[in-house]
């Protein structure tokens, strides 16, 4: 059987990728037979270091006129390299997988566009009717522009099955759809980690160690709604959380997730702070080595959606930094509101007092529940996918799976 996972997997910002690793290895699991391959919908073949960011690009042009840059670039890059490429990947395939991540976000039709063109190759390769869209995360709104792409999206899939990885993202689209569609929610594959990247975790040395994950204020898109300042806000936030930190006894690890905004950020922060106190660690290349660079921590700080599931997959940990409705979204999900702060710019005490309760918190994890659902998800769409090669289902995977009408 072959599969082909679309979506961002080798994007800069590792955490895609790890979230394609995860949903490979889990169909691997249950079909070790599967040919499991990556179309990257951004055009990328594998995983290299950011170059300039498109974002920062993009934002030097007037508001207005970017959506239109975005959808020409794009589309031309379809036309000149992606469409024959992407028509080789899919034409023997099975299953084509479109998931996880954030992919149903509209900024600038940055995604509604790399999916709707996804999806004419996939009707012109004759491959409707053979889609699954699988964990994705569903953004709240949506411009008309978007939401037209959206459709037309969806009616050249024909989707088996769509699933969005929080019960809110299944709320968004069914709203932005205006339409009553059976969306099942199937858990972020991040959570997954600890199984994945088994034999590539680090013995975790003695000590305690902070990881404090680094996000760019352009990367959060929080300049609008919080001023011009907010960079130098939350970069003193950043700065006075690793200095109180040490105080306290910890020692620090500054990382990111991949970003290549985020590298220049952190950086930028770190030549401030003392280098035999607080380390700035490289940029991770791969997935397994931001895993790494989480597994290294006994308690970690972050924004980034994906550093806060792979610290929960490895039971470290971790205070969510609030930027995006995903973030407490997640926290909701797995029973940790209480970790989670809503403020932008949140206050270093309580940041680092509520970092000392959940240390101490040995409350009931939901992770074998949620585990069990994202295995009974995968294993009933190989099922459903390839009849003559049966998988076998757990035991209680009816329960596990949820639906929404």
């Amino acid at each position: 059987m072959k599969i082909v996972i679309a979506a961002v997997p080798f994007s800069p910002n590792l955490g895609d990728g790890i979230i394609y690793e995860n949903i490979r290895q889990l169909m691997l699991e249950h079909m070790p037979n599967a040919q499991v391959s990556a179309l990257d919908i951004a055009g990328r073949d594998d995983y290299e270091a950011p170059g300039v960011s498109r974002k920062t690009l993009i934002s030097k042009v007037p508001k207005w006129s970017r959506p239109y840059l975005v959808c020409a670039y794009f589309s031309i890059q379809y036309f000149l390299r992606w469409r024959r490429k992407w028509l080789g990947q899919l034409a023997d395939a099975d299953l084509i997988v479109i998931g996880g991540g954030q992919l149903f976000l509209d900024v600038n039709l940055n995604f509604p566009i790399k999916l709707f063109l996804l999806s004419k190759t996939i009707k012109a390769a004759g491959k409707s009717g053979k889609v699954a869209i699988l964990g994705v995360g569903v953004a709240t709104t949506m411009s008309g522009a978007g939401t037209g792409l959206l459709r037309r999206t969806l009616a050249n899939l024909a989707p088996v099955q769509i699933s969005t990885r929080d019960s809110a993202s299944a709320h968004n689209l069914q709203q932005i759809l205006a339409a009553k569609l059976v969306v099942r929610v199937t858990p972020d594959p991040g959570i997954y980690s600890k199984q994945t990247y088994a034999r590539s975790l680090p013995v975790r040395t003695p000590g305690e160690v902070l990881g404090i994950c680094i996000s760019s204020p352009l990367e959060l898109n929080q300049l609008g709604s919080e001023g011009a300042d907010y960079a130098q806000r939350i970069g003193l936030y950043f700065q006075q959380l690793a200095r109180q930190a040490v105080e306290m006894g910890y020692r620090v690890l500054l990382f990111t997730n991949g970003s290549g905004d985020d590298e220049t950020f952190k950086e930028t922060l770190a030549t401030d702070l003392d280098p035999n106190t607080v380390l700035s660690l490289p940029r991770p290349d791969l997935p397994a080595q931001l895993v790494a660079n989480i597994a290294n921590c006994d308690c970690i700080v972050a924004h980034r959606l994906h550093a806060n599931i792979v610290a929960y997959a490895l039971d470290i940990p971790s205070i969510g930094l609030s930027w995006d409705s995903k973030i407490k979204s997640f926290f909701k999900q797995t029973g940790r509101d209480r970790f989670f702060i809503p403020a932008p710019i949140p206050d270093v005490r309580r940041t680092l007092s509520l970092l000392d309760h959940a240390r101490r918190s040995r409350a009931t994890t939901k992770k074998p529940e949620l585990t069990q659902q994202l295995t009974s998800e995968i294993a009933a769409l190989l099922n459903a996918s390839s009849p003559s090669s049966a998988v076998v289902l757990p035991a209680d995977a009816s329960a596990a799976a949820t639906a929404t009408a």
